[in-house]
């Protein structure tokens, strides 16, 4: 039961940035993968994964005082803060298979919307 939440959540969010990097190029969020193996992609994805969903988690926790007192408005800035963090982490550490590039925080935040959305969409299929 666990395996097949993990299997469908690294699934979405392959998805998911599938989707942004490939048909909403406007986004100005692309990863290029310098090699075309599947565990390539899902090295990446499971990294996305892994921020998205296990690290953000702990830092909503962290600060849900700060959102209670914002309206849930600093939610937004955690999550384009992972996109960054995301884009830090590949082109620092795994910047041999693969790249992540971002443009303007605007674009950053429209991207972070978009994945939102996305996830809330598959998660119902």
């Amino acid at each position: 039961m666990i395996i097949n939440k993990l299997i469908s959540a690294i699934s979405i969010n392959m998805l998911v940035i599938y989707i942004i990097s490939k048909y909403l190029p406007w986004l100005w969020f692309q990863v290029s993968f310098l090699n075309w193996a599947l565990e390539i992609y899902l090295l990446v994805w499971a990294i996305f994964w892994f921020l998205n969903v296990v690290v953000k988690k702990i830092v909503k926790i962290l600060t849900l005082p700060l959102n209670i007192l914002t309206l849930w408005l600093f939610s937004v800035i955690i999550n384009i803060w992972f996109i960054y963090l995301f884009q830090f982490v590949i082109n620092t550490y795994f910047q041999t298979i693969a790249t992540v590039q971002l443009w303007s925080f605007v674009q950053v935040a429209i991207v972070s919307i978009v994945i939102y959305i996305l996830n809330l969409l598959l998660k119902k299929l």
